[in-house]
């Protein structure tokens, strides 16, 4: 058992409060733990109370790093899981932080990928989009999901074709291997690379 000191905001993060027991420096919170605990001068604190005050606090903390995260574009729960890895937090705060967003209606998987397909689906093929959720650790019967749902691509290889040929000649291989590296099925890139070769070509 300890007695508080001093609480003091840190100089070099307004957001953060430093927890002196005793006369020596003990540990530091985010401003918002100590705050909501009414952690003051003068308070009676054990180790069982700073061990509670310091994961609440973490998770605080771990929370505001995520939301920012977040902010710049939608994440896979596997991409936040591994920011906030990379950032040092336990498993136990990445746990927690991870429902917390959840209730918040922040994070989810069935949601990013339906999402991505949403935006993306329009301009690049299954196979592409695939491999990108994929590649941001998407649950992979999620992915497989949302892209039977998302049905034929033949008008997005279409438009994706007429975009590419508005600045290039046509040429059937050049063409096929756009549609390729979008992603889109042999079967669509056949069809539109015909269509606009108006049959002079052969694939």
């Amino acid at each position: 058992m300890g007695t508080v000191t001093e609480v003091s905001v840190q100089k070099n993060d307004k957001s953060r409060v430093n927890v002196y027991v005793d006369g020596e420096y003990a540990f530091a919170l985010e401003k918002l733990t100590a705050a909501a605990h009414g952690l003051k001068t003068g308070a009676e604190i054990d180790e069982k109370a700073v061990l509670a005050l310091t994961e609440e606090s973490e998770c605080e903390r771990a929370f505001k790093r995520a939301v920012g995260y977040i902010a710049r574009r939608m994440r896979t729960e596997a991409e936040i899981k591994n920011y906030l890895s990379a950032k040092n937090f336990s498993e136990t705060v990445i746990a927690k932080t991870e429902t917390k967003l959840k209730e918040y209606g922040y994070l989810g998987d069935e949601e990013f990928v339906r999402s991505y397909v949403s935006v993306y689906g329009d301009r690049r093929g299954k196979k592409r989009m695939k491999s990108d959720l994929e590649r941001m650790g998407a649950d992979e019967k999620t992915v497989e999901r949302a892209l039977g749902e998302l049905g034929d691509q033949r008008e997005a290889a279409r438009t994706v074709a007429e975009k590419y040929l508005r600045t290039h000649t046509y040429d059937y291989r050049k063409l096929s291997a756009h549609l390729a590296s979008k992603g889109f099925e042999w079967e669509d890139i056949a069809a539109v690379v015909r269509e606009f070769g108006k049959g002079g070509e052969e694939l």
